[in-house]
């Protein structure tokens, strides 16, 4: 019999003003979800890579994937899921399902949403088939979750650079439940915390140092793969908070001890995971004091890939202030904008408000004189190790706008910035500026560290910001840190 892959994946931010649909995921089923995944550097194309090597068939069930936004419209989620559910039931029972999934999405009254997935598949296969799944290092990992998977196989680096090899593990694992070699138990800590993602970087500070440590456990017998969690912060939800999971043979008791054990460390450092965030103005002025560029500054709080809407002017606004010399370049999301510019052509001159046109909480239009440098149907294929690479994305229509120095690259729609060949698909090479604006807390130093002569994380507000306090947060569960100082670790953690 074969195994059944799947891929449904979004990370959600409640507090976003842009809610997700079915649309955004753009479902794909199938011989076409294999033809989309099958030697790219993905989840989906580690499990393909895994089977096939063992000469194992493969039952492609779907693939869908979707940019951060707000909770996922009910009806919309349905839908997802139902046909999750339909396509997993036609055919031959299959030997094992390996699910890739955010771990972070939620729909309207579905606050965990990969449960509820995992509900359905659970059902549909019954309860003796494996179920093995891998999630993103900033999953919120629910008890039901935990319960139901057979195997949690986490990423392990951020920016995340490890998608195909977390696929493949997990694909050995599932075929070694099936041949009988193992007996699967899954543990789960949750910690009372939630920290920003600025400072969670794997290659240097706390992160790293939990990562060590997950490494030395999974050196311990029947210990197979320890993870750690550091949430997607933006969720106001019942079930919230960073964790730890391991996933072992048949020793349940070890499990909880290795997960305890990390999880106790991760508390004793949560503080590390503090950021400290430079206003923009103060950014860019310390960007034109650095010799050559680019210098990269990172407006996390309106980071596309943490759920905002991309339409910030918190950063724009002092770019356009400064009035430079020499180049840079921004994205900015604004449909009505893109449409201003088609209308007008190449080469002319428009007058409009850019931006602020979906959270208009944290940011006001800003009113520009720009000449329409390109012209675009905003697709885009990334190239850098992390997100997608190989598969083409798209931003809907898109325009370039020169102000002065500053290259806007405005799209109908949002898309992830983290990689320079954003840029480098419409005409501007990040290389050859001095500023490169990218919205994103840390994925984008996976592909910039290498040439970029600094980074900085820049301070303005937004539905993603590090400054979690600030958020209008009323449903996780309290006392949590950073939300209540005085949080103590549960005694029987």
């Amino acid at each position: 019999m074969p195994v059944a892959v799947a891929s449904i994946m979004q990370e959600s931010n409640t507090f976003s003003p842009v809610p997700t649909r079915y649309d955004d995921f753009a479902p794909v089923f199938g011989a076409a979800a294999l033809e989309k995944h099958r030697g790219k550097l993905t989840e989906m194309g580690g499990f393909l890579a895994a089977l096939e090597r063992q000469g194992v068939a493969v039952r492609p069930v779907m693939a869908a994937w979707a940019i951060t936004a707000g909770r996922m419209l009910r009806e919309d989620f349905d839908r997802l899921a139902g046909e999750f559910a339909d396509r997993l039931a036609k055919g031959a029972k299959p030997e094992a399902l390996l699910l890739s999934l955010h771990g972070a999405q939620t729909a309207e009254g579905v606050d965990d949403a990969e449960g509820h997935l995992l509900g359905i598949a659970r059902e549909v296969l019954g309860p003796r088939v494996p179920i093995v799944i891998t999630l993103d290092l900033h999953a919120n990992v629910t008890q039901r979750m935990a319960e139901i998977a057979d195997g949690i196989f986490g990423y392990r680096t951020y920016p995340h650079v490890d998608m195909f090899e977390m696929g493949g593990r997990a694909a050995d694992w599932a075929l070694r439940i099936i041949a009988g070699q193992v007996s699967p138990v899954v543990a789960l800590r949750k910690l009372p915390l939630i920290a920003p993602a600025e400072n969670m970087q794997t290659t240097s500070g706390p992160m790293l140092a939990l990562q060590q440590h997950a490494r030395r456990l999974e050196r311990r017998r029947r210990i197979e793969a320890v993870s750690v969690f550091g949430v997607q912060p933006w969720m106001d939800i019942e079930e919230m908070g960073c964790s730890v999971t391991v996933t072992a043979d048949g020793d349940a008791a070890a499990a909880e001890r290795a997960a305890a054990e990390l999880g106790r460390e991760f508390w004793e450092r949560r503080r590390e995971f503090d950021v400290q965030l430079v206003p923009p103005k103060q950014a860019i002025e310390r960007a034109l004091q650095v010799e050559g560029g680019p210098v990269v500054l990172s407006e996390s709080s309106d980071s596309t890939g943490s759920g905002s809407p991309g339409d910030s002017t918190g950063l724009l606004k002092e770019l356009l202030a400064a009035r430079l010399a020499e180049p840079a370049c921004i994205f900015l999301v604004d449909p009505k904008a893109v449409a201003a510019a088609m209308e007008a052509g190449v080469g002319a001159t428009v007058k409009l408000r850019i931006g602020g046109g979906f959270d208009r909480l944290n940011s006001k239009p800003v009113a520009v004189k720009a000449r329409v440098r390109m012209l675009s149907e905003g697709r885009w294929t990334p190239r850098a190790r992390g997100y997608n690479p190989g598969i083409e994305q798209s931003m809907g229509r898109a325009a370039v706008l020169d102000v002065g120095a500053v290259h806007i690259l405005v799209g109908e729609r949002s898309t992830m910035t983290v990689d320079p060949e954003l840029f480098r698909s419409h005409g501007l090479d990040p290389l050859y500026m001095k500023i490169v604006a990218v919205k994103s807390p840390n994925g984008f130093r996976a592909a910039y560290e290498s040439f970029a002569k600094e980074m900085l994380v820049v301070d303005t507000p937004g539905v993603s910001t590090a400054n979690l306090v600030s958020l209008p947060f009323q449903r996780v569960p309290r006392p949590i840190d950073p939300l209540d100082p005085r949080t103590r670790l549960p005694k029987d953690f």
